[in-house]
């Protein structure tokens, strides 16, 4: 086995993306965010990727359609720091314009809370969503009734079926066949890459999760800063498995790709869930807009446009997907998953640790 040849890390605990195009002006993380408050603009804060991704995010369509319904401009807000950008201007005593934030996974409320003085964010009165009904129960995550599931999908292992045979196990990963054929991302600072090590954190629990993170270092795997980078080592043939989502073959199908080139592996027939929803900042001005906005964005038809656009899948029960859903998405058997309660208090010191001995971080 080759030792640690390629490791690329990021620094810090936060999650990073990339700005795009929100429609309001954001200096920076650090800096006032340049417009004010317009009663006839509903501004909502969420990552870029909802907004400006390669398959064909969801976002453009929603402004437009929830425009078309309502005498109000929606506005994207994607900060650099996504979440964390709010954390900091709450904490500073900044304003924040944004009504509510759109893209909540648990692991991002845990560190909230963690990080925040007072409150960022109000609860949620489901009285006002008509939709809320519909939601399953399976996908609330909130223990403090904030935030509302919007939409979730199932991390797992996207491999070429052409030249690799599917791994099954965790263990298979670490194989002479996968030696050198693995990227994943770092899960200090991407979303696959932390629900990866969540996933081994429950098969192996915390110290012999770190254990099997070095073990696949060993096994020359390529740690990157991003997803996107994992996704176009697998995409140019650099890399003939990655740590990404169950639903790639939908996306592969969508763009008439090669699906033998994307096959889907669940590891001991699982997968771990990946978690959305959506929050009121309590900092908010305009209440019933923000529930009319939740409200659209729980309806059936419109979980269904998400679900297309976004490769994920709705958390409202009464959605009809697309018929690509039924042959081409994977779904585990044995979904995993951290709720609240079990990361809370024990994210921040296991990324730490894992950083401390994976990448030699301090």
């Amino acid at each position: 086995m080759r030792r640690r040849t390629f490791l690329t890390t990021s620094a810090g605990i936060a999650t990073v993306g990339l700005a795009g195009c929100s429609g309001v002006n954001i200096e920076s993380d650090d800096g006032d965010t340049t417009d004010s408050v317009d009663d006839g603009v509903l501004t909502v804060g969420t990552y870029d990727s909802f907004i400006d991704a390669p398959s064909d995010s969801p976002g453009e369509w929603i402004k437009d359609e929830f425009e078309s319904r309502h005498d109000v401009e929606l506005q994207w807000e994607t900060p650099s720091q996504e979440l964390n950008h709010y954390v900091e201007r709450h904490n500073q005593g900044a304003e924040i314009n944004a009504e509510l934030f759109l893209g909540v996974r648990p692991q991002n409320l845990v560190r909230a809370d963690e990080n925040i003085d007072g409150d960022l964010f109000a609860s949620t009165d489901e009285s006002e969503l008509s939709n809320a009904e519909g939601i399953g129960e399976e996908f609330y995550f909130d223990p403090h009734g904030r935030v509302i599931p919007t939409f979730q999908s199932h991390c797992g292992i996207v491999y070429d079926g052409r030249s690799l045979s599917e791994p099954e196990s965790f263990e298979d990963l670490l194989s002479e066949e996968y030696e050198g054929n693995l990227a994943l991302s770092n899960p200090n600072g991407s979303t696959t890459g932390l629900l990866f090590f969540l996933w081994t954190v429950n098969e192996f629990g915390e110290e012999r999760a770190i254990d099997y993170w070095n073990d696949l270092v060993d096994n020359d795997a390529r740690i990157l800063n991003s997803w996107g980078d994992v996704y176009n080592r697998f995409t140019e043939g650099e890399s003939e498995a990655v740590v990404s989502y169950t639903n790639d073959r939908v996306f592969a199908k969508r763009f008439d790709n090669d699906l033998e080139k994307h096959q889907v592996a669940l590891l001991n027939g699982q997968g771990y869930t990946n978690m959305a929803g959506m929050a009121r900042f309590a900092a908010g001005t305009n209440d019933e807009l923000a529930y009319e906005f939740m409200d659209f964005i729980l309806e059936p038809e419109v979980q269904a446009v998400i679900a297309e656009r976004n490769v994920t899948g709705p958390v409202n029960t009464e959605t009809e997907l697309p018929e690509v859903y039924e042959e081409y998405a994977v779904d585990p058997e044995e979904p995993v998953f951290f709720g609240y309660d079990e990361l809370e208090g024990n994210l921040s010191t296991w990324l730490r640790n894992w950083e401390r001995e994976v990448t030699g971080g301090n």
